[in-house]
Protein backbone atom coordinates (compact mmCIF):
# COMPACT_ATOMS: atom_id res chain seq x y z
CA UNK A 1 0.00 0.00 0.00
CA UNK A 2 2.82 2.54 1.07
CA UNK A 3 4.90 1.50 -2.38
CA UNK A 4 1.58 2.11 -4.32
CA UNK A 5 1.04 5.29 -2.76
CA UNK A 6 4.94 6.87 -3.38
CA UNK A 7 4.48 5.15 -6.87
CA UNK A 8 1.34 7.24 -7.32
CA UNK A 9 2.82 10.30 -5.63
CA UNK A 10 6.29 10.23 -7.86
CA UNK A 11 3.42 10.09 -11.00
CA UNK A 12 1.80 12.67 -9.77
CA UNK A 13 4.97 15.17 -9.39
CA UNK A 14 6.10 14.24 -12.34
CA UNK A 15 2.78 15.32 -14.66
CA UNK A 16 3.06 18.15 -12.59
CA UNK A 17 6.73 19.11 -13.88
CA UNK A 18 5.79 17.44 -17.61
CA UNK A 19 2.97 20.58 -16.97
CA UNK A 20 5.05 23.07 -16.02
CA UNK A 21 7.92 23.03 -18.75
CA UNK A 22 4.83 22.46 -21.54
CA UNK A 23 4.01 26.00 -19.92
CA UNK A 24 7.33 27.07 -19.67
CA UNK A 25 8.00 26.10 -23.26
CA UNK A 26 4.35 27.46 -24.90
CA UNK A 27 4.60 30.87 -23.25
CA UNK A 28 8.39 31.24 -24.17
CA UNK A 29 7.83 30.18 -28.06
CA UNK A 30 4.62 32.74 -27.97
CA UNK A 31 6.95 35.49 -26.80
CA UNK A 32 9.77 34.71 -28.62
CA UNK A 33 7.72 34.40 -32.08
CA UNK A 34 6.28 37.93 -31.15
CA UNK A 35 9.79 39.12 -30.85
CA UNK A 36 11.71 37.97 -33.72
CA UNK A 37 8.91 38.60 -36.64
CA UNK A 38 8.70 42.70 -35.15
CA UNK A 39 12.73 43.08 -35.37
CA UNK A 40 11.37 43.91 -38.65
CA UNK A 41 9.72 47.26 -38.13
CA UNK A 42 13.34 48.63 -37.43
CA UNK A 43 15.24 46.49 -39.93
CA UNK A 44 13.21 46.47 -43.24
CA UNK A 45 14.11 50.43 -43.78
CA UNK A 46 17.74 49.74 -43.02
CA UNK A 47 18.07 46.43 -45.37
CA UNK A 48 16.34 48.33 -48.07
CA UNK A 49 18.53 51.73 -47.55
CA UNK A 50 21.98 48.89 -47.16
CA UNK A 51 21.24 47.77 -50.42
CA UNK A 52 19.21 50.64 -52.39
CA UNK A 53 16.90 48.53 -53.60
CA UNK A 54 13.24 49.42 -55.49
CA UNK A 55 10.22 49.38 -53.44
CA UNK A 56 8.89 46.62 -55.73
CA UNK A 57 11.81 44.26 -54.97
CA UNK A 58 11.63 44.88 -51.20
CA UNK A 59 7.35 43.75 -51.92
CA UNK A 60 8.29 40.93 -53.68
CA UNK A 61 10.69 40.11 -50.61
CA UNK A 62 7.54 40.36 -48.17
CA UNK A 63 5.50 38.46 -50.28
CA UNK A 64 7.93 35.65 -50.66
CA UNK A 65 8.40 35.49 -46.91
CA UNK A 66 4.45 35.70 -46.25
CA UNK A 67 4.23 32.56 -48.78
CA UNK A 68 6.70 30.97 -46.56
CA UNK A 69 4.83 31.08 -43.28
CA UNK A 70 1.64 29.91 -44.95
CA UNK A 71 3.68 26.82 -46.69
CA UNK A 72 4.93 26.46 -43.54
CA UNK A 73 1.70 26.07 -41.64
CA UNK A 74 -0.10 23.90 -44.16
CA UNK A 75 3.37 21.86 -43.81
CA UNK A 76 3.54 22.17 -39.67
CA UNK A 77 -0.73 20.90 -39.54
CA UNK A 78 0.43 17.43 -41.65
CA UNK A 79 3.53 16.87 -39.76
CA UNK A 80 1.71 17.23 -36.34
CA UNK A 81 -1.32 15.05 -37.49
CA UNK A 82 1.03 12.27 -38.69
CA UNK A 83 4.02 12.74 -36.47
CA UNK A 84 3.15 14.81 -33.05
CA UNK A 85 3.48 18.40 -31.60
CA UNK A 86 7.02 17.54 -30.59
CA UNK A 87 8.85 17.40 -34.10
CA UNK A 88 7.10 20.52 -35.32
CA UNK A 89 8.71 22.42 -32.56
CA UNK A 90 11.79 20.86 -33.23
CA UNK A 91 11.76 21.81 -36.69
CA UNK A 92 10.60 25.43 -35.65
CA UNK A 93 13.39 26.08 -33.92
CA UNK A 94 16.10 24.35 -36.19
CA UNK A 95 14.65 27.25 -39.03
CA UNK A 96 14.88 30.00 -36.47
CA UNK A 97 18.59 29.45 -35.56
CA UNK A 98 19.62 28.37 -39.41
CA UNK A 99 18.02 31.82 -40.42
CA UNK A 100 19.04 34.10 -37.56
CA UNK A 101 22.76 32.60 -38.39
CA UNK A 102 22.17 32.85 -41.97
CA UNK A 103 20.99 36.36 -41.97
CA UNK A 104 24.20 37.84 -40.17
CA UNK A 105 26.24 36.14 -43.33
CA UNK A 106 24.38 37.07 -46.00
CA UNK A 107 26.18 39.41 -48.14
CA UNK A 108 23.70 40.19 -50.77
CA UNK A 109 19.87 41.42 -50.51
CA UNK A 110 18.98 37.81 -52.33
CA UNK A 111 20.85 36.08 -49.51
CA UNK A 112 19.48 38.14 -47.03
CA UNK A 113 15.85 37.29 -48.24
CA UNK A 114 16.21 33.29 -48.56
CA UNK A 115 17.59 33.50 -45.13
CA UNK A 116 14.46 35.32 -44.28
CA UNK A 117 12.60 32.75 -45.76
CA UNK A 118 14.36 30.09 -43.55
CA UNK A 119 13.31 32.37 -40.49
CA UNK A 120 9.43 33.06 -41.56
CA UNK A 121 9.30 29.17 -41.92
CA UNK A 122 9.86 29.07 -38.02
CA UNK A 123 7.22 31.32 -37.75
CA UNK A 124 5.07 28.87 -39.24
CA UNK A 125 5.83 25.87 -37.64
CA UNK A 126 5.43 28.22 -34.30
CA UNK A 127 2.25 28.57 -35.06
CA UNK A 128 0.49 25.47 -35.83
CA UNK A 129 2.90 23.87 -32.87
CA UNK A 130 1.44 26.57 -30.14
CA UNK A 131 -2.04 26.09 -30.86
CA UNK A 132 -1.51 22.24 -31.30
CA UNK A 133 0.39 21.83 -27.51
CA UNK A 134 -2.50 24.31 -26.05
CA UNK A 135 -5.15 22.20 -27.28
CA UNK A 136 -4.05 19.48 -25.34
CA UNK A 137 -2.45 21.68 -22.07
CA UNK A 138 -5.61 24.47 -21.76
CA UNK A 139 -7.78 21.70 -21.06
CA UNK A 140 -9.50 24.64 -18.72
CA UNK A 141 -10.10 28.30 -18.51
CA UNK A 142 -8.94 28.10 -22.23
CA UNK A 143 -10.23 31.56 -23.15
CA UNK A 144 -8.14 32.91 -20.36
CA UNK A 145 -4.96 30.87 -21.52
CA UNK A 146 -5.34 31.74 -24.60
CA UNK A 147 -5.16 35.43 -23.95
CA UNK A 148 -2.14 35.12 -21.81
CA UNK A 149 -0.29 33.84 -24.95
CA UNK A 150 -1.50 36.83 -27.15
CA UNK A 151 -0.51 38.99 -24.30
CA UNK A 152 3.36 37.36 -24.70
CA UNK A 153 2.90 37.25 -28.39
CA UNK A 154 2.32 40.98 -28.18
CA UNK A 155 4.70 41.88 -25.40
CA UNK A 156 8.01 40.16 -27.55
CA UNK A 157 6.77 42.16 -30.42
CA UNK A 158 6.65 45.66 -28.24
CA UNK A 159 10.20 44.94 -26.93
CA UNK A 160 11.69 43.57 -30.04
CA UNK A 161 11.62 47.05 -32.06
CA UNK A 162 12.68 49.06 -29.33
CA UNK A 163 15.72 46.73 -28.32
CA UNK A 164 16.07 46.85 -32.36
CA UNK A 165 16.23 50.80 -32.19
CA UNK A 166 18.51 51.02 -29.05
CA UNK A 167 21.31 49.02 -30.78
CA UNK A 168 21.43 50.46 -33.76
CA UNK A 169 21.55 53.96 -31.88
CA UNK A 170 24.09 52.39 -29.83
CA UNK A 171 25.96 52.40 -33.54
CA UNK A 172 25.63 48.11 -33.71
CA UNK A 173 24.27 46.89 -37.95
CA UNK A 174 20.91 45.64 -38.46
CA UNK A 175 22.38 42.09 -38.76
CA UNK A 176 23.84 42.22 -35.42
CA UNK A 177 19.90 42.05 -33.79
CA UNK A 178 19.49 38.82 -35.32
CA UNK A 179 22.64 37.61 -34.33
CA UNK A 180 21.97 39.01 -30.74
CA UNK A 181 18.56 37.00 -30.71
CA UNK A 182 20.20 33.50 -30.99
CA UNK A 183 20.82 32.95 -27.29
CA UNK A 184 17.05 34.25 -26.56
CA UNK A 185 15.69 31.14 -28.95
CA UNK A 186 18.23 28.80 -27.13
CA UNK A 187 16.96 29.34 -23.93
CA UNK A 188 13.50 28.30 -25.47
CA UNK A 189 14.47 25.70 -27.16
CA UNK A 190 15.61 23.65 -24.06
CA UNK A 191 12.60 22.98 -23.09
CA UNK A 192 11.77 22.09 -26.09
CA UNK A 193 14.18 19.09 -26.14
CA UNK A 194 14.03 17.97 -22.63
CA UNK A 195 10.61 18.00 -21.81
CA UNK A 196 8.22 14.99 -22.65
CA UNK A 197 5.10 15.99 -24.91
CA UNK A 198 1.57 14.40 -24.59
CA UNK A 199 1.52 11.23 -27.15
CA UNK A 200 2.14 11.81 -30.45
CA UNK A 201 -1.76 11.45 -31.49
CA UNK A 202 -4.00 14.11 -31.59
CA UNK A 203 -6.75 14.20 -29.38
CA UNK A 204 -9.10 14.31 -32.09
CA UNK A 205 -7.46 11.69 -33.40
CA UNK A 206 -7.49 9.26 -29.64
CA UNK A 207 -10.91 9.96 -29.79
CA UNK A 208 -11.78 8.75 -33.31
CA UNK A 209 -12.98 12.44 -34.17
CA UNK A 210 -10.84 11.87 -37.30
CA UNK A 211 -13.19 9.07 -38.92
CA UNK A 212 -16.20 11.72 -38.29
CA UNK A 213 -14.60 14.32 -40.10
CA UNK A 214 -16.38 14.99 -43.64
CA UNK A 215 -13.98 17.50 -45.08
CA UNK A 216 -10.91 17.46 -46.73
CA UNK A 217 -8.11 20.13 -47.07
CA UNK A 218 -9.10 20.01 -50.59
CA UNK A 219 -12.46 19.43 -50.57
CA UNK A 220 -12.83 22.83 -47.76
CA UNK A 221 -11.14 24.35 -50.55
CA UNK A 222 -14.86 24.10 -52.79
CA UNK A 223 -16.93 25.26 -50.16
CA UNK A 224 -17.96 28.63 -50.91
CA UNK A 225 -18.52 29.72 -46.91
CA UNK A 226 -14.66 28.40 -46.85
CA UNK A 227 -13.30 31.20 -49.62
CA UNK A 228 -15.90 33.56 -48.25
CA UNK A 229 -13.61 33.22 -44.74
CA UNK A 230 -10.49 32.91 -46.08
CA UNK A 231 -10.82 36.06 -48.06
CA UNK A 232 -11.96 38.36 -45.52
CA UNK A 233 -9.15 36.61 -43.24
CA UNK A 234 -6.45 37.32 -45.84
CA UNK A 235 -7.95 41.23 -46.01
CA UNK A 236 -7.64 41.04 -42.13
CA UNK A 237 -3.66 39.98 -42.09
CA UNK A 238 -2.58 42.63 -44.84
CA UNK A 239 -4.15 45.47 -43.08
CA UNK A 240 -2.55 44.26 -39.76
CA UNK A 241 1.06 43.99 -41.27
CA UNK A 242 0.91 46.77 -43.22
CA UNK A 243 1.66 48.91 -39.97
CA UNK A 244 4.60 46.83 -39.08
CA UNK A 245 6.41 46.32 -42.87
CA UNK A 246 5.15 49.28 -44.22
CA UNK A 247 4.45 51.52 -41.60
CA UNK A 248 7.88 53.07 -40.77
CA UNK A 249 8.91 52.79 -44.38
CA UNK A 250 6.39 55.37 -45.29
CA UNK A 251 7.61 57.94 -42.35
CA UNK A 252 10.86 57.44 -43.09
CA UNK A 253 10.81 58.32 -47.28
CA UNK A 254 7.59 61.01 -47.20
CA UNK A 255 8.59 63.06 -43.62
CA UNK A 256 12.40 61.64 -43.43
CA UNK A 257 12.05 60.36 -39.92
CA UNK A 258 14.47 58.24 -38.47
CA UNK A 259 13.45 54.43 -38.28
CA UNK A 260 15.57 54.11 -35.57
CA UNK A 261 13.72 56.29 -33.47
CA UNK A 262 10.20 57.17 -34.36
CA UNK A 263 9.84 53.88 -36.64
CA UNK A 264 10.62 51.62 -33.89
CA UNK A 265 8.31 53.85 -31.38
CA UNK A 266 5.36 53.56 -34.04
CA UNK A 267 5.79 49.94 -34.46
CA UNK A 268 5.94 49.57 -30.69
CA UNK A 269 3.22 51.93 -30.24
CA UNK A 270 1.35 49.56 -32.52
CA UNK A 271 2.15 46.75 -30.52
CA UNK A 272 1.64 48.04 -27.29
CA UNK A 273 -2.26 49.01 -28.22
CA UNK A 274 -2.99 44.92 -30.04
CA UNK A 275 -1.68 43.84 -26.93
CA UNK A 276 -3.96 45.68 -24.96
CA UNK A 277 -7.09 44.95 -26.84
CA UNK A 278 -5.99 41.35 -26.63
CA UNK A 279 -6.53 41.24 -23.09
CA UNK A 280 -9.90 43.16 -22.61
CA UNK A 281 -11.49 43.14 -26.01
CA UNK A 282 -13.01 39.58 -25.74
CA UNK A 283 -15.13 40.15 -22.96
CA UNK A 284 -16.67 43.26 -25.13
CA UNK A 285 -16.78 41.00 -28.24
CA UNK A 286 -18.66 37.98 -26.70
CA UNK A 287 -21.81 40.37 -25.60
CA UNK A 288 -21.82 42.47 -29.12
CA UNK A 289 -20.97 39.73 -31.28
CA UNK A 290 -18.51 38.06 -33.49
CA UNK A 291 -19.31 39.37 -37.02
CA UNK A 292 -20.91 42.12 -35.69
CA UNK A 293 -17.38 43.13 -33.64
CA UNK A 294 -15.47 42.98 -37.08
CA UNK A 295 -17.85 44.76 -38.89
CA UNK A 296 -17.67 47.54 -36.36
CA UNK A 297 -13.51 47.20 -35.41
CA UNK A 298 -13.03 47.23 -39.44
CA UNK A 299 -15.14 51.00 -39.76
CA UNK A 300 -12.78 52.83 -36.86
CA UNK A 301 -9.97 50.98 -38.28
CA UNK A 302 -10.40 52.54 -41.77
CA UNK A 303 -11.70 56.37 -39.76
CA UNK A 304 -7.97 56.22 -38.03
CA UNK A 305 -6.34 55.50 -41.45
CA UNK A 306 -7.75 58.26 -43.14
CA UNK A 307 -7.43 60.47 -40.39
CA UNK A 308 -3.80 59.61 -39.90
CA UNK A 309 -2.83 59.89 -43.54
CA UNK A 310 -4.81 63.80 -43.55
CA UNK A 311 -2.34 64.90 -40.76
CA UNK A 312 0.75 63.94 -42.82
CA UNK A 313 3.90 63.86 -40.35
CA UNK A 314 1.09 64.21 -37.48
CA UNK A 315 -0.37 60.57 -38.26
CA UNK A 316 2.77 58.77 -36.94
CA UNK A 317 0.50 59.45 -33.41
CA UNK A 318 -3.19 58.40 -34.60
CA UNK A 319 -2.16 55.45 -36.81
CA UNK A 320 -0.90 53.05 -34.24
CA UNK A 321 -4.18 53.19 -32.78
CA UNK A 322 -5.14 50.87 -35.82
CA UNK A 323 -3.26 48.32 -33.53
CA UNK A 324 -5.73 48.04 -30.73
CA UNK A 325 -8.42 47.53 -33.08
CA UNK A 326 -6.57 45.16 -36.02
CA UNK A 327 -6.17 42.66 -32.70
CA UNK A 328 -9.51 41.81 -32.68
CA UNK A 329 -10.18 40.39 -36.25
CA UNK A 330 -7.70 37.51 -36.35
CA UNK A 331 -9.15 35.52 -33.51
CA UNK A 332 -12.92 36.61 -33.79
CA UNK A 333 -13.10 35.79 -37.09
CA UNK A 334 -11.40 32.35 -36.43
CA UNK A 335 -13.47 31.66 -33.56
CA UNK A 336 -16.76 32.08 -36.02
CA UNK A 337 -15.58 29.83 -38.24
CA UNK A 338 -14.84 27.32 -35.57
CA UNK A 339 -18.95 27.68 -34.53
CA UNK A 340 -19.87 27.32 -38.64
CA UNK A 341 -17.90 24.38 -39.02
CA UNK A 342 -17.90 22.33 -36.29
CA UNK A 343 -15.88 18.95 -36.11
CA UNK A 344 -14.32 20.00 -39.34
CA UNK A 345 -13.11 23.38 -38.11
CA UNK A 346 -9.73 21.88 -37.85
CA UNK A 347 -9.17 21.21 -41.58
CA UNK A 348 -11.15 23.88 -42.88
CA UNK A 349 -9.31 26.52 -41.08
CA UNK A 350 -5.84 25.46 -42.16
CA UNK A 351 -7.64 25.86 -45.65
CA UNK A 352 -8.51 29.36 -44.29
CA UNK A 353 -5.19 30.40 -43.49
CA UNK A 354 -4.08 29.30 -46.73
CA UNK A 355 -6.20 31.45 -48.81
CA UNK A 356 -5.52 34.43 -45.74
CA UNK A 357 -1.83 33.62 -46.17
CA UNK A 358 -1.37 33.37 -50.04
CA UNK A 359 -3.92 36.89 -50.37
CA UNK A 360 -2.02 38.87 -47.22
CA UNK A 361 1.20 37.78 -49.49
CA UNK A 362 -0.26 39.47 -52.68
CA UNK A 363 -1.42 42.28 -50.76
CA UNK A 364 2.06 42.78 -49.98
CA UNK A 365 3.24 42.44 -52.86
CA UNK A 366 0.76 44.85 -54.32
CA UNK A 367 1.93 47.66 -51.88
CA UNK A 368 5.43 47.29 -52.97
CA UNK A 369 4.57 48.08 -56.87
CA UNK A 370 2.16 50.94 -55.49
CA UNK A 371 5.53 52.76 -53.51
CA UNK A 372 7.20 52.18 -57.17
CA UNK A 373 4.64 53.52 -59.48
CA UNK A 374 2.84 56.14 -57.52
CA UNK A 375 4.83 57.44 -54.80
CA UNK A 376 6.30 56.49 -51.39
CA UNK A 377 3.31 57.19 -50.01
CA UNK A 378 0.60 55.22 -51.93
CA UNK A 379 1.59 52.04 -50.76
CA UNK A 380 0.57 52.56 -47.39
CA UNK A 381 -2.39 54.31 -48.08
CA UNK A 382 -3.52 51.93 -49.82
CA UNK A 383 -5.18 50.34 -46.58
CA UNK A 384 -8.65 52.07 -46.60
CA UNK A 385 -9.17 50.46 -49.87
CA UNK A 386 -8.56 47.05 -48.23
CA UNK A 387 -10.53 47.92 -45.32
CA UNK A 388 -13.19 48.98 -47.88
CA UNK A 389 -12.87 45.50 -49.72
CA UNK A 390 -12.84 43.89 -46.35
CA UNK A 391 -16.66 45.73 -45.28
CA UNK A 392 -17.49 44.26 -48.98
CA UNK A 393 -16.49 40.71 -48.27
CA UNK A 394 -17.88 40.53 -44.68
CA UNK A 395 -21.37 41.43 -46.16
CA UNK A 396 -20.74 38.20 -48.67
CA UNK A 397 -20.17 36.03 -45.66
CA UNK A 398 -23.22 37.32 -43.27
CA UNK A 399 -25.31 37.06 -45.92
CA UNK A 400 -24.19 33.82 -46.87
CA UNK A 401 -24.03 32.31 -43.34
CA UNK A 402 -27.37 33.99 -42.34
CA UNK A 403 -29.27 30.77 -43.29
CA UNK A 404 -26.39 28.89 -41.74
CA UNK A 405 -26.99 27.46 -38.18
CA UNK A 406 -23.67 26.79 -36.52
CA UNK A 407 -23.30 24.22 -34.52
CA UNK A 408 -21.54 25.02 -31.00
CA UNK A 409 -18.07 24.58 -30.45
CA UNK A 410 -15.93 25.95 -27.92
CA UNK A 411 -13.69 28.96 -29.51
CA UNK A 412 -10.02 28.35 -29.66
CA UNK A 413 -7.82 31.35 -30.47
CA UNK A 414 -5.57 32.27 -33.57
CA UNK A 415 -2.21 33.68 -33.00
Amino acid sequence: MVTAKKTNGIACMNSKKTRLLLLVLINGTMFLFGFLENIKGVSYPLIKNEFDVPYEVLGRMVSLLSFSYTFFSIAAGLILSRFGVKRVYLLGFICALGGLAAVYFSPAFIAVGASFFVLFASFGLFEIGVNGLATQLFTTKAALAMSLLHFLYGAGAIVSPKAAGVLANAGMIWRQFYLLSIPLVLLVFIPALIAKFPRGDMAAKNSGETAKRRVTFFGALTQKRVWLFGVSLGLMMGIEMASTNWGSLYFQDVYGMDPRTAGATFVSAFFILFTLSRLVSGFFIEKIGYLRSIFGAVVIIMGIFITGFVLGRYGIYVLPAVGFFAAILWPTIMARAMGVFGPDAPVVTSAMIAVGGLLNASMQLAMGYLNRYLGAAWGYRSCPLFALLLLFMLLLLRTELRAFKPKPRPASGGR
